[in-house]
């Protein structure tokens, strides 16, 4: 009898069990069913942004919309302390006034990786049905995913709220009426930029676009006069013996006595004394206007191709360079070791090394060009994309060397030549240099796809640009990055040669070909997106009421070609393209109103001859 009710139970039990499974089984097809390719219960963006139930589209549109939501207020910021109080806004672009190459993103939101996090790809039918039985009990929280430049983010703070600050003064010497003086330390405050980007970057994270304000910090000075006292006899002494004097090659530069006593520092070593030092900032910046007139960059050795042959037009001649940081050391150990007489170090630096002979360069041929258009450019773009050229053109490029565009131009400033162009930072519109630059990048970008050389760095434009069409073919450079870069493997030497005809720009290789051949397509564009409404941007620069229209309107849209290469051994490298460009409304300037209370007068756009005249696939030029 025991064994029979034992049966029977083994049997009941089963029987549950089978029931059970198949009654779970059932559950999860019509749920497995119901959320197919829609958001699974519990799912939440950011915090506490529902989207259970929701399907890819509306998941998309919801995103965009609150993306959009952020991009249009900008990000505010605010800050008060005893020298004031003052607000901005900062945009997640900025924006050039003349020149798009200078237009960038400062926050870059990736809506693709967003959804991707949101709907994952699963293949496995287990895992999914494991996924939607735990998201009954347990939240799934997706971040919004973004890049940020921090750094730029923070300069930008600092250029609006650092009138703010009082830092803390160490205890120091300085020079008054020829007499060298100890000055008290004081106690101070700055403004905390790093927190305040740690919590846009949170908050961010949940579309939470509050206003930041920036946290006071009390800083106390970490040097007191008790500290440096016993210094003080040394440092008089050092700066009894002023002026000093700098030399190099018969030329000569005076140190005057007020000078020494802003250089005249101390240190402490591991112990906690302290000891006379020498500020070496304070000497490095003297002595840049003493590199300036003993620097002399190195000349490598440039040829030019006249009627089909290589003619020599530039000898090749050796640099030298004043070093700053290793002269600053050597004036502290002198000035301090009591010498007056100080002989500057400067350093040669040697050209590039090219063969013996030219004939060994391997230049026989033209193996790759590329153009771009520059029609429309202001004064100073042109400028710039002319001097660019120039300082490529004749430029060898060695095989199996990685060539950089950035570095081959160097330093992008006034001192090399380069002309500024306006971009909004915060509400100010500050001077910068580059404009025009992307040209070259651009161009360079096309004669390496021409020659079919591997590149291994290139970023497209976050919009499109009339300057770069067509779409897709574009490369954005800006110091230090982003960068174009390739990698010569023709095995021997490329020669450079550029040209600036009227509104074209050309670049031409020449060099060797190993036989390979290479076809490019046309590019595709696809998923244009119109540009959504105009924005208007205060700004204190302009008279209040006063509107200025800085940006026209640009369509988004993704683009993509294929460059194939095939080898005279048959090899085939195939490389695809893709390039992928944010709409982009009209801009606006709006001065800024008096009272805070009054509110911007709305502006109608209206249309400027020869402005906005659509080209075929949407680009609409740029200012």
């Amino acid at each position: 009898m025991k064994k029979e009710n034992s049966s029977k139970k083994r049997i009941r039990v089963l029987t549950y069990s089978i029931l059970s499974i198949i009654i779970l089984g059932g559950y999860c097809f019509i749920f497995q069913r119901f959320y197919e390719n829609k958001a699974l219960p519990r799912t939440y963006c950011g915090r506490d942004i529902r989207l259970a139930g929701m399907n890819s589209e509306e998941v998309g549109s919801l995103l965009k919309m609150l993306v959009g939501k952020i991009e249009k207020q900008g990000l505010s910021f605010s800050a008060e302390t005893e020298k004031g109080d003052k607000k901005t806004s900062v945009k997640p672009q900025l924006i050039a006034l003349t020149d798009p190459d200078l237009s960038r993103q400062l926050i870059r939101f990736d809506l693709a990786e967003t959804m991707t996090r949101i709907f994952p790809e699963e293949k496995n039918s287990f895992r999914r049905i494991i996924g939607l039985i735990s998201s009954l009990f347990k939240d799934h929280h997706v971040n919004l995913v973004f890049e940020i430049n921090e750094e730029e983010i923070k300069q930008t703070l600092k250029n609006e709220f650092d009138g703010l600050q009082m830092p803390a003064q160490d205890a120091r010497f300085s020079a008054k009426n020829k007499t060298l003086v100890l000055e008290g330390e004081q106690p101070g405050f700055i403004l905390d930029y790093q927190g305040a980007i740690n919590e846009l970057k949170n908050g961010l994270k949940n579309f939470d676009n509050r206003e930041i304000r920036l946290a006071v910090i009390q800083e106390e000075p970490g040097i007191t006069v008790r500290e440096i006292q016993q210094a003080f006899d040394r440092a008089q002494d050092v700066f009894n013996l002023a002026p000093y004097f700098l030399s190099y090659q018969g030329k000569q530069w005076t140190i005057p006595p007020a000078e020494v006593g802003k250089w005249l520092n101390f240190k402490k070593d591991q112990s906690g004394q302290t000891s006379l030092d020498l500020d070496q900032k304070q000497i490095i910046d003297f002595l840049q206007s003493i590199g300036e007139e003993i620097n002399v960059a190195p000349v490598n050795q440039k040829l030019e191709v006249k009627d089909g042959k290589v003619a020599e037009f530039q000898m090749s001649q050796t640099g030298h360079v004043l070093n700053p940081v290793v002269n600053a050391e050597l004036i502290t150990r002198e000035m301090l070791a009591g010498k007056q007489e100080i002989i500057l170090r400067v350093d040669a630096v040697d050209p590039t090394p090219l063969p013996d002979s030219i004939d060994n360069l391997g230049i026989k041929e033209l193996v790759g060009e590329g153009s771009s258009n520059f029609a429309g450019s202001p004064k100073n773009r042109r400028a710039n994309i002319k001097l660019g050229a120039e300082k490529l053109h004749g430029l060898l490029i060695p095989p199996d060397r990685e060539f950089s565009v950035i570095e081959a131009i160097g330093p992008v400033d006034d001192a090399s030549g380069f002309l500024p162009e306006l971009v909004i930072k915060g509400d100010r519109t500050v001077p910068e240099y580059g404009g025009g630059l992307c040209q070259i990048g651009t161009t360079m970008f096309r004669v390496a796809i021409d020659a079919g050389l591997p590149i291994t760095e290139r970023s497209p434009h976050s919009y499109r640009v009339v300057y770069y069409e067509p779409a897709g073919m574009d490369a954005t450079i800006y110091n230090p990055h982003p960068d174009l870069r390739f990698i010569n493997d023709t095995g021997h030497y490329l020669l450079l040669q550029t040209e600036v005809d009227g509104d074209n720009l050309k670049f031409r290789f020449y060099g060797t070909t190993d036989g390979r051949k290479v076809q490019t397509t046309t590019p595709v564009v696809s998923n244009i997106v119109l540009p959504g409404p105009v924005q208007y941007i205060e700004t204190t620069e302009l008279a209040p009421g006063e509107k200025k229209r800085i940006e026209s309107s640009h369509a988004g849209a993704d683009a993509e070609f294929k460059n194939i290469i095939t080898f005279s051994n048959g090899i085939v490298r195939e490389e695809v393209w893709k390039s992928h460009y944010r709409p982009w409304p009209e801009v606006w300037l709006v001065g800024k109103e008096t009272e805070k209370e009054t509110e911007s007068a709305e502006v109608e756009p209206t249309a400027t001859p020869g402005l906005e005249q659509e080209v075929p696939d949407g680009t609409i030029p740029h200012q």
